[in-house]
C-alpha cells in the first residue's frame, strides 16, 4: 500500500540530492528512522532496495557519456563485493546472538557516526585539490589502495546503506586528484550500481526489505531528482551542502 507521507518525503529527498549531488541514503536514513518511525534494520534494507534503480540508470547514463574510469571500477568491485556480502552476513551473525531491540540500537549509533563523518566529508570534498594529469607524476593510484577503498565502501553501504556516494566519493578524490570530477563522479556512481544491489539481495533473504515503503519512496524521489537536477543549473546551491551537512550532523545527535 502506497503511503504518501513517505511519497512526499522521498519528492524533497530527491529534489535536494538533484540540487546538491549529496548522497541519498544519507539523507533517506534518518528521514526513515526519525520522521517515520522504522526501524533501523528495516530501513537499512529498505533504503538500499530503493537505490538500486537511481544506482543502475545512473550508471548507464555515466556510461554514455563516457565519464567512467572501468579500470577504477573493477578494482572497487574487487574489494567492496567480498566486504558487503561479509556485511551482510555480520549482521545475520550478530542477529542471531543479541535481540532485534539491541540490533536496532546498535546500528543506530554506528549510522550516527557515520553521518558524522558524511557531513565533514560533504564539506571536505569541496576543497579537495583537483591536479591536471601533467601535474602527477605518481600516475594512477595503486591497486591495493583502491581495493581497500572499495572494502570500506562496501562493508559501511551493506551494513548502513551509507557511504556508496559522499565517502566513497570523498576516498576517490584523495586516492585519485587526476581525475576529472565528472570521471569521479560516475566512477563512483558505477561501483555503487554493483555493490548496492548486492547488499540489497542479502538485507531482501534476511527479510530487511519493506516493499511498500520502497515504492513509495521511488514514487516520490524520481520526479524529485528530476527536478532538482534541472533547477542545479539556475539556483545557487554551493551554500546548500554545507547547510545539509550540519542537518546530518543534527540527525546524528538525534540517533545517539
Amino acid at each position: 500500500m502506497i503511503d504518501f507521507h513517505i511519497v512526499i518525503g522521498g519528492l524533497i529527498i530527491g529534489l535536494l540530492v538533484g540540487l546538491t549531488g549529496v548522497g541519498g541514503s544519507a539523507l533517506m536514513l534518518p528521514v526513515l528512522v526519525l520522521l517515520f518511525r522504522i526501524p533501523p534494520l528495516i530501513a537499512v534494507g529498505t533504503d538500499l532496495a530503493y537505490s538500486v534503480p537511481t544506482k543502475v540508470v545512473g550508471a548507464l547514463v555515466h556510461r554514455r557519456q563516457g565519464t567512467i574510469n572501468p579500470r577504477l571500477v573493477f578494482q572497487l568491485a574487487a574489494g567492496g563485493v567480498p566486504a558487503a556480502v561479509v556485511g551482510v552476513l555480520s549482521l545475520a551473525a550478530i542477529k542471531a546472538h543479541i535481540s532485534l531491540d539491541a540490533l536496532n540500537a546498535l546500528i543506530k549509533h554506528i549510522v550516527a557516526g557515520l553521518l558524522i563523518v558524511v557531513a565533514i566529508a560533504i564539506v571536505a570534498v569541496q576543497f579537495v585539490p583537483r591536479k591536471p594529469r601533467a601535474e602527477d607524476p605518481a600516475g594512477p593510484p595503486k591497486t591495493a589502495l583502491v581495493v581497500l577503498v572499495g572494502a570500506i565502501v562496501g562493508f559501511a553501504v551493506s551494513t548502513t546503506s551509507i557511504g556508496a556516494g559522499s565517502i566513497g566519493l570523498t576516498l576517490l578524490a584523495l586516492i585519485a586528484p587526476r581525475l576529472r570530477l565528472q570521471q569521479l563522479v560516475g566512477t563512483d556512481i558505477a561501483f555503487a550500481a554493483i555493490i548496492v544491489p548486492v547488499a540489497t539481495v542479502g538485507h531482501f533473504t534476511l527479510g530487511n526489505v519493506n516493499l511498500p515503503v520502497t515504492l513509495s519512496l521511488l514514487i516520490g524521489s524520481i520526479p524529485g531528482v528530476y527536478a532538482g537536477s534541472r533547477l542545479c543549473g539556475v539556483l545557487p546551491v554551493k551554500y546548500l551542502r554545507p547547510v545539509m551537512a550540519g542537518v546530518m550532523a543534527f540527525a546524528a545527535t538525534r540517533l545517539f
